[in-house]
C-alpha cells in the first residue's frame, strides 16, 4: 500500500502532530509503540525543497510551543512557520504516513486535512521598531532627548531676547544719510 500524504501549512504541523498523538493514543498503541510510530512512520517534507523531518521532530516542536528554546536551527524555524531550509520560502508541507500495521491512516488523513483547513492561531510577529521609537523606549534616552530639547528651547528664547531675528526674513535698512548732515572732522578720520 501507498502511504498516504497530507498537504498542510507549516504552521498546522503542532496542531497535526496533536491529531495524531490523540488518534493513536485512541488506537490504544501504548507509549513504545507510539514513540516507534512517529520515528518510523510520520514524516514532514517541504513542498518545494524535499526537506525532511521526522516525526520525533515534529513532537518537539508541538510540545515546545511558540516560545519554546532549542538548540536546532531547522526547529526554531518551523516553530516560527518558515521552512526548516534556511532560505526556502514555501509555506507548505506534505505529512507522509508509512504503511504501519496497527493504524488505518486513511482515516487519520482525513481528520488531519481538517485541521490542516482549520485557520491556525499564530501569535502575531512583533512589527520592527523604528530608531525613534527604540529611542523613546529607553528611559535614559528619553532624559537625555528631553534635556537637550530645554537646551534648544532656551537658545532660541535668548536669541529673540537679544535681538536677534529668523534668519532670512529682515528687511534691508531703507534709509539714507545726507553727507551733509556729517560733520567735517568726522570725514577726514577716516
Amino acid at each position: 500500500m501507498n502511504p498516504d500524504a497530507v498537504q498542510v501549512r507549516v504552521d498546522a504541523l503542532p496542531a497535526c502532530y496533536q491529531t495524531l498523538l490523540e488518534s493513536l493514543t485512541l488506537a490504544e498503541l501504548n507509549a513504545a509503540e507510539l514513540n516507534e510510530a512517529f520515528a518510523n512512520y510520520v514524516t514532514a517534507e517541504c513542498l518545494q525543497c524535499g526537506i525532511q523531518v521526522a516525526g520525533e521532530e515534529l513532537g518537539r516542536i508541538a510540545l515546545a510551543g511558540a516560545e519554546g528554546s532549542g538548540g536546532d536551527p531547522r526547529l526554531s524555524r518551523l516553530r516560527k512557520g518558515y521552512c526548516a531550509r534556511e532560505g526556502c520560502e514555501s509555506y507548505y508541507y506534505r505529512l507522509i504516513l508509512r504503511e504501519h500495521p496497527k493504524v488505518d491512516w486513511s482515516k487519520l488523513a482525513q481528520s488531519l486535512a481538517q485541521t490542516a483547513a482549520a485557520p491556525s492561531v499564530s501569535v502575531p510577529l512583533p512589527k520592527r521598531s523604528s530608531g525613534i521609537s527604540l529611542l523613546l523606549a529607553d528611559k535614559r534616552a528619553r532624559r537625555v532627548l528631553a534635556g537637550i530639547g530645554v537646551l534648544l528651547l532656551l537658545l532660541v528664547v535668548r536669541h529673540f531676547a537679544t535681538g536677534g531675528r529668523i534668519p532670512f526674513t529682515h528687511k534691508a535698512p531703507a534709509y539714507t544719510v545726507d553727507p551733509a548732515s556729517v560733520s567735517p572732522s568726522v570725514q577726514t578720520n577716516r
